[in-house]
């Protein structure tokens, strides 16, 4: 009997050490996967909260600023015309230069491959805003389509040229011409690559050719092409077309169109406050490039054609001067304005475009045979376009924001809930009906409140955790990429 009951006692004890460590176990084991489901939880209220704070960001200023930057541009801000006077109105576009992969040689190509998407969105967004608000009856471009043009294969530059295409599509009912080329198009002068002014002229149209619209004669010239003094098969096409138009009968008021700007005295032409440069205009020639026409192809120019203005591109920024040419005896003046580039790309802070404005009615006569007429039949307004730096900046911001407040709510998360949550849980919380207007002990509101905190909705877990971290920031990253990719292909 004594050795039963000792057996006894010791297999209790033994059984009761198995089942205590069992227990133990199993214990550990529940511990361990309710840490495991609290470091994999996704906090969809913040990331909601912060989503809806991206697509008010993104909304803003893809959309918002861009319509009010339209709203200053509008022509009935800036016209002034008589009343019930239907203008001709007219877009210009100077050096758009879509980036290639000669844009940036230097750089990483994940670099230029985002950086490209960025400057093709602002393009394609520009334009589809100017063309929905403002409406020009006629769109020019001066030039500088491409940033490679003149290098490429065929293969490459047919894709550029459907690129460009997408990106500046042509609107139905209205005049877009494209056929001016720069010197990023076909290189320039004596170094005019013969068959990329071929494959240019061949897809986008003559390179000078003049048209009429809105009572007055456009008349786009090859100056790049006029400038080359070796090769006849270059400059032989609008050497001839300068020269037919000269003799040519031309009653409305002309309007000149060039690439390249013609000759100025930049110490004495100065080119006004518009301009963003305090510098000179600068008068510099190099490789496939030159800032200027010659001086004496500048003066034929100016003889043969008599513009009332002439418009520019090449530069990049503003600059408005005056020409004067001999004319029947006489010296008669001509505005140039060099439009800025409306690419975001160019070395200019604020991207724009020119605003021409035509009027001339047929009973508008002219006050003598040498031209002039009796009141200005054009008005012309520098439009900008919205500051594109800005919006990358407040997104830079934005991110920044974002990973903070993720970081904050994974690794300093009693701060966190003690700040934050109780906010929340204040705000979006129903007060319960049942609760007593007594006033609690202090001891026990202080622990009443601290447990309803750890168990509110909007309450994290405690502990910290880099997997759960990275688990949210990859959950907010994936849900606001949707928002930019609408509004970067659709919108």
């Amino acid at each position: 009997m004594v050795y039963r009951n000792r057996s006894k006692s010791v297999l209790s004890t033994h059984s009761k050490k198995s089942d205590d460590k069992a227990h133990y176990k199993s214990r550990s084991k529940k511990k361990s996967k309710s840490r495991s489901k609290k470091r994999l939880r996704i906090y969809w209220r913040y990331i909601s909260i912060v989503w809806i704070l991206w697509l008010g960001l993104i909304s803003y200023y893809e959309s918002v600023v861009v319509k009010r930057a339209m709203k200053k541009c509008q022509w009935s801000t800036w016209e002034d015309w008589p009343e019930g006077a239907e203008s001709h109105r007219v877009g210009l576009f100077a050096d758009p230069q879509i980036m290639d992969e000669y844009s940036y040689p230097g750089r990483p190509q994940i670099v230029n491959y985002f950086t490209r998407v960025i400057v093709d969105h602002y393009h394609r967004r520009n334009w589809k805003y100017v063309q929905y608000y403002l409406d020009p009856d006629s769109n020019f471009f001066l030039g500088d389509l491409f940033d490679g043009g003149r290098n490429w294969d065929d293969k490459q530059w047919i894709k550029e040229y459907t690129r460009f295409n997408q990106i500046f599509p042509k609107k139905p009912l209205r005049r877009t011409v494209m056929s001016l080329p720069g010197n990023h198009d076909i290189g320039f002068g004596d170094t005019v690559v013969e068959s990329s002014l071929q494959r240019f002229s061949s897809y986008f149209g003559e390179t000078s050719s003049s048209l009429d619209a809105g009572n007055h004669t456009f008349v786009l010239l090859d100056t790049i092409s006029l400038s080359d003094k070796t090769n006849p098969n270059v400059s032989r096409i609008p050497r001839q077309f300068l020269d037919n138009f000269a003799m040519g009968s031309h009653p409305l008021p002309r309007i000149l169109l060039t690439h390249v700007p013609l000759w100025r005295d930049p110490e004495q032409q100065t080119c006004g406050q518009l301009r963003e440069s305090k510098e000179p205009f600068p008068i510099q020639k190099g490789h496939q490039y030159q800032t200027v026409i010659e001086n004496d192809i500048s003066q034929e120019i100016l003889t043969k054609i008599q513009p009332e203005i002439l418009f520019s591109g090449d530069d990049h920024d503003h600059c408005q001067i005056s020409h004067s040419y001999p004319f029947q005896g006489k010296t008669k003046n001509a505005q140039e304005i060099t439009v800025k580039s409306c690419a975001m790309n160019m070395g200019i802070s604020r991207p724009a475009i020119q605003l021409l404005s035509l009027y001339n009615p047929s009973d508008l006569t002219m006050v003598n045979a040498g031209g002039e007429y009796a009141s200005k039949t054009y008005q012309t307004e520098l439009c900008y376009m919205p500051d594109p730096y800005k919006a990358i900046r407040m997104y830079l911001w934005g991110l920044l924001f974002s990973a903070a407040f993720i970081a904050y709510m994974h690794f300093f998360p009693k701060s966190f809930n003690n700040r934050v949550a109780t906010i929340m849980n204040r705000v979006f919380t129903r007060p319960d009906g049942n609760t007593s207007d007594l006033p609690l002990p202090t001891s026990i509101s202080k622990s009443k409140s601290k447990k309803s905190l750890t168990h509110s909705k909007y309450a994290v877990n405690d502990t910290r955790s880099i997997k759960q971290f990275l688990v949210n920031a990859i959950v907010l990253f994936v849900s606001v990429m949707p928002i930019f990719i609408y509004f970067y292909t659709v919108v």
